[in-house]
């Protein structure tokens, strides 16, 4: 199990207003702005401004501009979460203390370690800016097309204190075993300490092994992302004897360029195309692409859509975990048997769902899904923990295969 807790206390204030200024009769703004102040003495007006020029009928500009401000959560200053992770201690002294029989004990063998998340008091609010652009244009009634550039960072971001969390746990323990607490002090980064186990109940003049690193919460340099977000949307009616039917075509898909997490000391964790962050998302990682494309097709009372799903793939590295980085590339990757190949990259994964809907009346309808139509299976993921050798954020559908969904739906 995973221990959590938590505890606190404030009270906020806080203000908004809001104007919207159509300055001529193509250029609209509209500005906003909110101001907290919370008991703990932080405080901070946030604004924000959204610009939008129409040159012409068929083209918008979009622009947005704003900054955030988030303080740190109860848990983030005085609580803790522990997670665990498998070590085994091979420092030949120590096991040397800990045998019975010529054999290393039930002391000595694999066993969990605690990483302890613990609250840190003297954090400072995350700052963020977004920033996003794009045009919207309309050549026709009947198709629209946007595109997007997007920009999010926040400075003094939170977040535990390493940034290769359980291999670093586990060199610091090792250190802790093979030295005793001067041996782990000399590689353990400021606030961070080292709780022992009880004593081995067979040898108990031998040294305990660590039980829990405690890594408190930090503020980071800065985490930012920037990337694209692309849509288009069609409707018409189908040409000749299908003219009774109205076709509706949407088509969304997102980039991510970069998704970086800098620390104070410079180091830099690029998570854009790998399984990073692998920490803080379960290891579901981040694919730089995704993207989706549905079809309706609607005739009297009944609607068909088929959607297309599109997950590109990733490098099976994380720069928050041990098996790899973004730079170096893989250091290992576990085969699960003799006839699965080694693998550093997770291939991309597709899926087709299908979407059958009958009108009953106004307000009720029948409905049947679907999901994985044409049964695309989830490719090996080697690096992931999430799921047994699969990425359950991007691939379920690939485990469960075909399956299926029937329902009545409507309001009152």
């Amino acid at each position: 199990m995973n221990p959590v807790n938590a505890r606190g206390h404030r009270w906020v204030e806080a203000g908004y207003f809001e104007v919207n200024a159509p300055i001529v009769k193509k250029l609209d703004v509209d500005v906003s702005g909110r101001y907290d102040h919370y008991s703990e003495g932080f405080s901070h007006f946030s604004p924000k401004v959204g610009v939008v020029f129409k040159p012409f009928e068929q083209l918008s500009l979009r622009g947005t501009f704003s900054r955030g401000f988030r303080v740190p959560s109860f848990a983030e200053t005085n609580g803790s979460n522990v997670g665990y992770t498998q070590i085994s201690i091979q420092d030949a002294n120590w096991l040397s203390q800990h045998q019975s029989n010529g054999q290393a004990d039930a002391y000595a063998q694999v066993y969990g370690l605690g990483i302890n998340t613990a609250g840190n008091s003297k954090l400072r609010p995350e700052i963020a800016t977004n920033f996003t652009a794009g045009p919207v244009f309309t050549p026709t009634k009947w198709l629209t097309l946007s595109a997007s550039y997007y920009y999010i960072r926040k400075n003094h971001y939170i977040t535990p204190n390493s940034s290769i969390a359980n291999q670093a746990a586990q060199d610091w323990a090792a250190a802790y075993a093979t030295g005793g607490l001067a041996a782990a002090n000399a590689t353990l980064p400021a606030g961070v300490t080292i709780t022992p186990n009880p004593v081995d109940s067979q040898n108990p003049n031998g040294a305990p092994s660590p039980g829990i690193v405690n890594v408190g919460y930090i503020n980071a340099n800065k985490i930012y992302t920037d990337g694209f977000d692309l849509s288009f949307l069609a409707h018409t009616r189908l040409p000749g004897k299908l003219r009774d039917v109205q076709w509706v075509s949407r088509g969304n898909a997102t980039f991510v360029h970069r998704f970086n997490l800098v620390y104070p000391n410079g180091t830099v964790n690029r998570y854009a195309g790998t399984l990073g962050p692998y920490q803080a998302v379960s290891s579901s990682g981040t694919p730089k692409w995704r993207a989706n494309w549905s079809n309706t097709f609607i005739w009297k009372k009944w609607s068909l859509t088929p959607t297309l799903y599109y997950t590109s793939g990733y490098r099976d590295v994380a720069d928050d975990n041990y098996q790899g980085s973004s730079t170096s590339g893989c250091t290992y990757v576990i085969s699960n048997s003799s006839f699965v190949p080694y693998r550093c990259h997770t291939k991309a994964f597709w899926d087709v769902d299908l979407t059958v809907n009958y009108a009953l009346s106004k307000h009720w309808s029948l409905y049947a899904n679907v999901y994985n139509l044409l049964g695309f299976r989830a490719p090996y993921d080697f690096g992931t923990y999430s799921a047994y050798l699969y990425n359950s954020s991007w691939a379920q559908k690939g485990v469960v295969l075909r399956s299926f969904q029937f329902g009545i739906i409507g309001s009152l």
